[in-house]
């Protein structure tokens, strides 16, 4: 901020010293890379946002029933109830369209960094982060059947109201094929889920236990025996919440213990899908 302030001091310098226009024009853009620069630093660099989506739920969630499907907020941990008839009425959960990665982009900052709500100049930066990586690790032709997003809409408004990831590729090490722009420094498990995120409008209607159940069902099409999600160390409604759903926290060993370390105070869940 001060070099900005002091790069913005020369250019109206220069402007009455008669220095010229590609002088003046040379510190504003200095001036705005500074300020750039400065607000990545804020918001996080988008490399240390790892392809491995490797974020915990931004939600805490209960288990959906025959009868009621529920959800924990993150603010109010109030739980919340809906029918599966009423839920079944009001919501349907798809896969995501490349189209709608923009929303997406905006209700997973909404989700992981409401901090940024209100400020006008962070968080649409950081929203295009997000898309950046969303639009990066899209399900292309030939993982569809390895890695979904999933959405789940609002049928009345016609409108994304959650998002969650399953990924269950198996990427190649760096060190294995050091120029793929897929390969992982460590192998992460799989599948893995995360970036569970659902409009703040729309919690406590059991749209998050219903992504979780969509999730590993969709993760036993693809046969897979288990599925992996990360919750913060800290966050112990959540970690109780998903021991209820029946998954254990484990000790991580070999490529996962590698992987955990990389989550900054992330516990790696696993639960077995019969």
């Amino acid at each position: 901020q001060g070099l900005s302030r002091t790069i913005v001091v020369f250019f109206l310098m220069s402007d009455i010293m008669k220095m010229g226009k590609l002088i003046r024009v040379a510190l504003l853009s200095a001036s705005f890379f500074f300020f750039y620069a400065r607000a990545l630093l804020t918001v996080g660099n988008l490399h240390q946002r790892r392809p491995t989506h490797v974020r915990a739920s931004c939600l805490k969630s209960m288990p959906a029933t025959s009868a009621t499907a529920s959800v924990i907020d993150k603010g109010t941990h109030d739980i919340g109830t809906t029918s599966t008839s009423q839920f079944q009425n009001e919501y349907t959960i798809r896969e995501a369209l490349y189209s709608e990665l923009q929303v997406i982009a905006s209700l997973v900052t909404a989700g992981f960094h409401p901090e940024l709500d209100s400020n006008p100049i962070l968080r649409p930066i950081r929203v295009l982060l997000e898309l950046d990586r969303l639009q990066n690790n899209f399900p292309y032709p030939g993982d569809e059947n390895r890695h979904l997003y999933l959405v789940c809409e609002a049928k009345k408004d016609k409108k994304v109201v959650a998002f969650c990831d399953i990924d269950a590729r198996i990427p190649a090490k760096k060190k294995e094929n050091p120029f793929s722009p897929f390969a992982s420094i460590v192998n992460r498990p799989h599948p893995y889920f995360s970036d569970l995120t659902v409009d703040p409008n729309y919690r406590r209607k059991g749209i998050a236990s219903a992504l979780v159940a969509e999730g590993e069902s969709r993760a036993k099409d693809m046969n897979c025996q288990e599925m992996y999600l990360g919750v913060a160390s800290t966050n112990t409604v959540a970690l109780d919440l998903y021991s209820n759903m029946g998954y254990e926290i484990i000790v991580p060993t070999g490529d996962i213990l590698e992987f955990v370390k990389r989550q900054e105070g992330v516990r790696m869940l696993r639960r077995t899908l019969n």
